[in-house]
C-alpha cells in the first residue's frame, strides 16, 4: 500500500539529501488533496543545515531527483513541499496485488514480536451488562485487532469485577429469601434474571433495614475466609453471569483471550504492599497506609485503608506487575471509562516510583458517556438501566423494519437484521472520537445513507451486486489505466489504508478508521455514479479494470469494517 511508495522514494531521496532513509520514510506524507500528488516530502528538516529557504530547497531537490525515479510521472516543488504523482496504473497495480496477496489480513503490518495486554469490557458479575458496558466493550476489541493489524502479539483480557461485599448480600439474600419466594426468583428457567432482580431486592429492602447491609458485609467475610457453602454460591453466580455475557459477546462479534476476575490477585496483593514498603514508597495517614507524590500536585494513593483492605489500586498495581512479569506484556492498555483517569495515573506513578521503566508504556484509554437523550442518571441498584441487551435488540428490530420497506423479498432476512441492527451500534459508537459523551440518536444511527455503519454495509453490498451481476471471473491484473478524477482519487485513497490501521492505533482511535471507511464509501459513490461500470458499449478492458476496482473495494471496506468488529451482509 502507500509504504510500497515510501520504501521506493526513501533511499532516492536520501541519496541526494543525505538524510538517513529511515528519518525521510517517517517524514514523506500524503497531501490531502490528489492535485498535490501522492507523496510529499517537507524540506523543514533541511532548511537549518542548508542555511536556505524551504521553498528554495524544494526546488533544488526537484531538478535533482527529475526523471531518475521510476514510475513517478511528476516531481513538483510546492512552497516548502516536494510532491511525486504515480504513474495510474501502477497504482492500480499495487492496489491490486496487494488485496490478492492479503486478502484477510490488507494493511497488515509484519510481527514485531512484541506483547500486548489489553484489558476491556470487564462487567461487574451479576449484574447486566449496560449501555454504559457498550463503549468498554467495542472500544476495546477495535483496539485489540488494531493492535493485531501492527504486528503485535495481542492477549484481549475481560477483567472482571467479581469480588467485593456485593457477593456477600447477594449470597445472604439467596439463603434467606430464595427458598420462600422460589417463585419470584426462576434460577431455573432465567438464572441471570433471577439474580439480578436479587440484587435489586435486596437494595430496595436495605433502605427499610439498614442492618441489611451489616449482614452482607458478614456474608461477604465468610467468602473472603473461605466458608464452603457461600464459596459455592459465589461460584454459581459466576458461571451464570458468563453466560449471559458471553451470549453477548458473540452477537457483539467479541473475543477474549483470558478471562481473569479480581479475585485471582487476592493472594497476591500482600506481596505487592511489601515490595512498595521495601522501596520505601508506603507511608502512613491516618491509619492507612499510602503513597504519597511529592513532586506532583495528585492526591496520594491509597493501597490498604485503616481496617486493613485493600483498594483497587492495590489490585491493579499488582495486576500490572503480574502481566508484565508472568505475561510477558511489554505494553499493557486499559479500556476504561475517563472518570477514573485520576485512579490511572496514580497507579502508573506508583509504579513508576517502584522503578519500573515498562510503566510508559501503560496506558488508560480514556471514553466518554454514552448517554439517551430521554434517560436521567442510570442506577444498577434501583433496577433502572438501560440494558445492553434491550439497546441491540430495539436496533435489531428497526432494521427489520426499515428492511421490510426497502426490500421486503430479501432472504435470510433476520440475519441480517441482526448484521445490520448491531453493525449500526457499534459503528455509530467506534466512529465517534472515544474521549467524548455520546448522545445516542437511533435515525442517525441507522441511517443507510449518511455516516453509518448501514451505510458502509449498504457500500459492500452494492459492490456484490455489481459482482454477481456481471457473473464471470475478474482478472486481479488491470490492464487498462484507470484514469477518471473519480478512479484516480478512490484508488489514492484505498493506497492509505495500512496507514489509517497505523494511525487509528498509534492514537488509540479507532474512529480514524471508522472516518477512512466513509471517505472510501462516498469516493466509491462518487466513481459508481459517474463512470459507466457494465455498459455493453465501453471497452471490454475498461470493464474488467473497473470491475477488479470494484473488487478492491469490497475487499477493504469488508475488513475494514471486520476490525471495528462489524459484519458485513451479502445483500441487504
Amino acid at each position: 500500500m502507500v509504504e510500497f511508495l515510501k520504501n521506493l522514494l526513501s533511499p532516492k531521496i536520501a541519496e541526494v539529501t543525505g538524510i538517513e532513509k529511515g528519518i525521510i520514510y517517517d517524514l514523506l506524507e500524503s497531501p490531502k488533496t490528489i492535485e498535490h500528488g501522492h507523496l510529499a516530502f517537507p524540506v523543514f528538516t533541511l532548511a537549518k543545515s542548508l542555511k536556505k529557504a524551504p521553498p528554495l530547497i524544494a526546488q533544488e531537490l526537484q531538478k535533482k531527483l527529475e526523471n531518475k525515479i521510476q514510475n513517478v510521472t511528476d516531481i513538483k516543488a510546492m512552497g516548502g513541499y516536494l510532491n511525486f504523482t504515480f504513474q495510474d496504473q501502477f497504482l492500480q497495480e499495487i492496489l491490486s496485488n496487494k488485496i490478492s496477496e492479503s486478502p484477510q489480513k490488507l494493511g497488515f503490518q509484519k510481527p514485531n514480536h512484541q506483547k500486548v495486554v489489553i484489558d476491556y469490557s470487564s462487567p461487574n458479575v451479576a449484574k447486566p451488562m449496560s449501555i454504559g458496558h457498550l463503549r468498554a466493550t467495542v472500544i476495546g476489541q477495535a483496539v485489540r485487532n488494531l493492535a493485531e493489524s501492527q504486528g503485535y502479539e495481542v492477549t484481549g483480557l475481560n477483567y472482571l469485577g467479581d469480588w467485593g461485599v456485593q457477593f456477600g448480600k447477594l449470597a445472604y439474600a439467596y439463603l434467606e429469601w430464595e427458598g420462600g419466594k422460589a417463585n419470584q426468583y426462576p434460577f431455573k428457567e432465567k438464572p441471570f434474571e433471577a439474580l439480578f432482580q436479587l440484587y435489586v431486592d435486596f437494595h430496595k429492602a436495605c433502605e427499610e433495614d439498614p442492618e441489611l447491609e451489616k449482614k452482607g458485609s458478614l456474608t461477604f467475610r465468610r467468602l473472603e475466609e473461605g466458608d464452603p457453602e457461600i464459596t459455592k454460591l459465589w461460584k454459581i453466580f459466576l458461571e451464570i453471569s458468563l453466560n449471559e455475557y458471553n451470549r453477548i459477546y458473540q452477537q457483539l462479534n467479541v473475543k477474549f483471550d483470558l478471562i481473569q476476575g479480581e479475585s485471582f490477585y487476592n493472594d497476591k496483593m500482600e506481596q505487592t504492599i511489601e515490595l512498595i514498603k521495601k522501596k520505601s514508597l508506603l507511608e502512613e495517614s491516618d491509619g492507612a497506609q499510602v503513597v504519597f507524590f511529592k513532586d506532583d500536585e495528585m492526591p496520594p494513593c491509597i493501597l490498604k485503608k485503616s481496617d486493613g483492605a485493600t483498594l483497587y489500586a492495590t489490585r491493579d498495581v499488582t495486576s500490572a506487575i503480574y502481566r508484565h512479569d508472568k505475561m510477558g506484556a511489554q505494553h499493557l492498555i486499559y479500556v476504561v471509562g475517563v472518570d477514573q483517569n485520576l485512579h490511572f495515573r496514580q497507579v502508573f506513578k506508583v509504579l513508576e516510583l517502584m522503578g519500573y521503566e515498562w510503566a510508559k508504556n501503560c496506558h488508560h484509554i480514556a471514553f466518554g458517556m454514552y448517554r439517551f437523550k430521554d434517560m436521567g442518571k442510570m442506577s444498577t441498584r434501583r433496577g433502572k438501566v438501560i440494558f445492553m441487551d434491550d439497546v441491540l435488540n430495539k436496533s435489531i428490530e428497526l432494521a427489520k423494519s426499515i428492511i421490510e420497506q426497502k426490500n421486503p423479498d430479501l432472504e435470510n432476512k433476520e440475519k441480517v437484521a441482526e448484521q445490520v441492527g448491531v453493525g449500526a451500534i457499534i459503528f455509530n459508537d467506534l466512529s465517534q472520537d472515544r474521549i467524548k459523551d455520546v448522545d445516542f440518536d437511533w435515525d442517525r444511527a441507522l441511517d443507510f445513507e449518511g455516516d453509518s455503519g448501514p451505510y458502509v454495509q449498504y457500500s459492500i453490498v452494492r459492490c456484490k451486486s455489481i459482482l454477481r451481476k456481471f457473473g464471470r471471473e475478474i482478472p486481479a491484473k488491470m490492464e487498462v489505466p484507470l484514469t477518471s478524477p473519480q478512479e484516480r482519487h478512490l484508488v489514492r485513497l484505498m493506497l492509505n489504508y495500512s496507514e489509517a490501521l497505523t494511525i487509528s492505533y498509534k492514537n488509540f482511535k479507532p474512529s480514524f478508521l471508522a472516518q477512512y471507511l466513509l471517505d472510501v464509501c462516498r469516493a466509491f459513490s462518487s466513481f459508481y455514479q459517474s463512470q459507466k461500470i457494465l455498459d455493453p458499449a465501453i471497452d471490454e478492458k475498461l470493464t474488467l479494470s473497473r470491475l477488479r476496482l470494484v473488487q478492491c473495494v469490497e475487499s477493504l471496506l469488508t475488513q475494514g469494517l471486520g476490525i471495528l468488529g462489524v459484519q458485513s451482509p451479502e445483500k441487504m
